[in-house]
């Protein structure tokens, strides 16, 4: 679903944070004064362009000069800046200084290897990494399966990775044990690891118990993918892990956070579990995919409070300070709404990032859709299902011909302005209103009504908007017209109602997106000119997105520059077609100048 690289997201976050150097430090002086100061009374801070690569703290070939002025002016990228493998060594150096039990150093996959990531595709990429191993810590790696063959594997070595931990579907769980039977003649400690062990009947756990019993490999995990479960839930699971299996074989817990339980869960399990040798996986401030996983440094204090004191725990907390926040910046996790409603539909947390990323749906209408999911498609991610789904929720097929003719009235002789929500409204508000002094214009406000533009008509494509604006300003009391697409449930007080199925686009990234709808609707009108304000594109630093708060969305940051991508290129169709004078900044306009 993810097609943007973690290079990729810090690539944009580095020119986006430039632009905020450049606006608050560049050429200006601050003056610090306190009392604590014991050997002047105060200081002077004064930051040039060619601190900020300090700060970014990435390597490069460029001058500290040239690398500013690359962020600055949007031509960095990927290619011009690289990460050191020794931060990588230096995190799993500092688990091993706060006691970590066990170290999971990254994935080995069929992957060409890059130095600066944690996918391998050989044991001996990970060797210098993990030296000197710490005497009483297991270093491991995650095997996918199907994603690497055990004949890729070199035997185990004493300065290599002690263990190997295999992830499997049901589908695959042949094939997960033939390549764990492989790893243990290699001489490999091995965790088998059934993803979603909630999805499992009591039946298929004992068979699966059996299989493991005659393996006897190191451990067994209970894996909680969708974050689902409740103590009483996790215990039944524990039980008859704890009942089934030989008293040798360690019994893990891994955890999604989707329902804020990791730690609770943690707490009942370490009390529960008896004399069985038990492993909870965590990670330094629950870092992990969607709504993240538990925090070990939580819970080692836990341990280290009310068992025995055996973590340092401070070197996690440096972990988080130096690495863990930075990245949670640029691509952040844990709780939201969104995660609660895909546990609680036991469904793959993809399915609701994909409508999230819609921006069109209010969180009722996404448990609506959420619950036309089959069940059995409900647990592996399905894109062109829930695509499909999406679609069919919005559709409300209208004949708008009369419609169409009526607004051709109403733009006659007007020169069409589109105004979309972007932050170009309040920091070029100057050109805007100089812009808006021309004669015989007619303005459409997109999705919300600026607080400084009194509009001729706002067009409103879902439902979610709607209801916004309906709140902020109600829709009878407005003194233009309004105009919506036939998905939107509305109040009789709406003039215009369109198609929504002839507006949208062909593309699954860009489906609805409001303002290639109105543009779209324009085309169909004949109109051959429009001028835009506001539509500035996404940036992966969402506080940049819009003029006001209000209007920002969970959204994927991930995904925002390959929407950019998508919406130029459809651009590039409306343009052939109808004349767009960009207004204010876009990085539609600039990247429509580069090619």
């Amino acid at each position: 679903m993810n097609n943007i690289s973690f290079k990729q997201r810090v690539c944009q976050s580095i020119i986006d944070q430039s632009k905020i150097y450049q606006k608050i430090f560049v050429d200006r002086q601050y003056l610090i004064c306190s009392k604590c100061f014991k050997n002047r009374k105060y200081y002077i801070l004064v930051a040039n362009k060619d601190n900020y690569l300090h700060l970014v703290g990435v390597h490069t070939n460029l001058t500290p000069s040239d690398f500013f002025e690359k962020c600055f002016n949007d031509t960095l990228t990927e290619n011009d800046f690289d990460f050191s493998k020794n931060t990588i060594k230096t995190i799993i150096a500092k688990l091993g200084k706060a006691h970590m039990d066990v170290i999971e150093c990254g994935f080995l996959k069929n992957i060409e290897y890059d130095e600066n990531k944690s996918l391998y595709s050989d044991v001996d990429q990970i060797t210098p990494l993990i030296a000197p191993k710490k005497k009483h810590t297991m270093y491991v790696a995650m095997i996918v399966t199907g994603t690497i063959q055990a004949s890729k594997i070199i035997p185990r070595r004493k300065d290599t990775i002690d263990g190997i931990r295999i992830t499997f579907h049901k589908k695959e769980m042949d094939e997960a044990f033939e390549l764990g039977y492989a790893l243990m003649d290699k001489g490999y400690e091995v965790f088998m690891q059934p993803v979603g062990t909630t999805s499992y009947s009591d039946v298929e756990l004992l068979n699966l118990f059996e299989r493991i019993n005659e393996m006897k490999p190191y451990a067994f995990y209970l894996v909680d993918t969708l974050g689902k479960l409740y103590a009483k839930q996790l215990l039944k699971l524990f039980y008859l892990a704890d009942d089934n299996l030989d008293e040798d074989i360690t019994i893990g817990y891994h955890s999604h956070n989707n329902l804020q339980l990791s730690f609770s869960n943690a707490q009942q399990l370490i009390q529960s579990c008896g004399k069985r040798n038990i492993i909870i996986d965590g990670s330094v401030l629950g870092m992990g995919r969607g709504a993240g996983n538990l925090c070990s440094e939580i819970l080692t204090q836990y341990i280290n409070e009310n068992i025995d004191y055996r973590y340092h725990t401070e070197m996690l907390l440096e972990l988080m300070d130096e690495y863990i926040s930075p990245i949670s910046y640029i691509h952040p996790w844990g709780y939201s709404a969104g995660y609660f409603l895909a546990a609680t539909n036991n469904c793959h947390p993809n399915y609701v990032g994909f409508l999230l990323n819609k921006q069109t749906l209010n969180m009722k209408q996404i448990y609506q859709v959420l619950k036309e999911i089959p069940s059995d498609e409900r647990s592996l991610y399905n894109e062109k299902l829930i695509a499909g789904l999406y679609l069919k929720f919005q559709e409300n097929e209208i004949d708008d011909k009369d419609t169409i003719k009526e607004l051709q009235k109403l733009i006659k002789d007007k020169k069409i302005v589109v105004v979309a929500p972007g932050k170009s409204l309040t920091d070029e508000r100057e050109k805007i209103e100089e812009y808006m002094k021309q004669e015989n214009l007619f303005v459409i406000s997109v999705n919300s009504i600026p607080e400084y533009i009194i509009p001729d008509a706002v067009f409103i494509s879902n439902q979610k908007r709607y209801h916004q604006l309906k709140k902020e300003h109600g829709i009878k009391e407005l003194p233009f017209p309004v105009i919506t697409t036939s998905n939107i449930q509305v109040s009789k007080a709406v003039q215009y109602i369109v198609n929504y199925s002839s507006l949208v686009i062909a593309d699954e990234m860009i489906t609805d997106n409001a303002c290639l709808m109105l543009f779209n609707l324009l085309l169909n009108m004949g109109v051959e000119e429009v001028s835009v304000i506001g539509f500035d594109g996404y940036h992966t630093n969402v506080e940049r997105n819009y003029y006001t708060t209000r209007l920002i969305n969970s959204s994927d940051r991930e995904k925002l520059r390959t929407i950019n991508k998508h919406i130029r290129k459809y651009m590039k169709k409306i343009k052939a077609h109808m004349e767009v004078e960009y207004v204010t900044t876009s990085l539609y306009e600039k990247e429509h100048n580069n090619k």
